[in-house]
């Protein structure tokens, strides 16, 4: 069964502030992503095929009209299965984070002066 590469995008508005040392952070975000999946915390938001997703698609999720604290995107393959609904969705990009499916592109904050706060951006892409 032939599987396309999706762009998938979580929110999440609660605290999620990222480690200041680049080596730390790229160390302990993948666990600490897991964490708020696990409990539920990203919602959904969006998802698209990604030869259809422009190279700063998340980048539309800190931006108004909604302003998000955290926004975590995924690449990965899904089935069809996988699409039939966002709780599957959501739950196979779970799997792909508990079973070490995944590799960490980027993780940054976003200093959003006109809001007043920090955002967190979040990139996983798939592992060869």
């Amino acid at each position: 069964m032939a599987m396309d590469k999706y762009t998938l995008i979580f929110v999440f508005d609660g605290d999620f502030d990222l480690p200041n040392d680049p080596e730390v952070r790229d160390r302990k975000v993948p666990g600490m992503v897991l964490d708020k999946f696990q409990s539920h915390d990203f919602e959904l938001v969006d998802f698209n095929l990604t030869k259809h997703s422009p190279d700063d698609y998340v980048e539309e999720y800190i931006d108004d009209p909604f302003l998000h604290r955290s926004v975590v995107e995924i690449k990965l393959k899904l089935s069809m299965d996988d699409l039939q609904s966002r709780e599957a969705i959501f739950g196979r990009s779970l799997k792909a984070l508990e079973e070490n499916e995944l590799t960490l592109c980027s993780a940054f904050e976003n200093d959003n002066k006109k809001m007043g706060m920090l955002q967190s951006i979040i990139c996983f892409e798939e592992k060869a």
